[in-house]
């Protein structure tokens, strides 16, 4: 066992990725309907400002499906306002891409085209 001195010769640890934590999807989109308990549906905007189509596994329908998106436990915390045509950035789960989680709220100048 290293003492605490000996600590700066030792390798790093590892990075947070290689914990057992499922990866998940980070996209922006466009808040539509609040709902009651801080829910909300939100419209997928994709990096071009178009609406994003996403692959659920429904039906082939042409137009884009709102997710329905809570809000992350930090910003219920901060009190940080969401309403409706907010822009978000919001995780989704691999495994329930119809389900998200609201992270960060984008400010009018964070909302630059990339």
């Amino acid at each position: 066992m290293a003492s605490p001195r000996n600590r700066r010769n030792e390798a790093p640890d590892p990075p947070e990725e290689s914990s057992g934590k499922t990866p998940v999807i980070e996209i922006e989109g466009e808040v539509v309907d609040s709902l009651p308990n801080t829910m909300f549906l939100v419209k997928p905007i994709g990096p071009n400002g178009q609406p994003l189509r996403i692959q659920t596994g429904d039906s082939g329908d042409e137009e884009p499906k709102a997710i329905l998106a809570h809000l992350a436990g930090k910003m219920r915390l901060r009190f940080i306002r969401v309403g409706v045509g907010d822009r978000v950035r919001m995780q989704l789960s691999p495994y329930d891409l119809s389900r998200g989680r609201i992270t960060w709220r984008l400010r009018a100048d964070q909302r630059v085209e990339r």
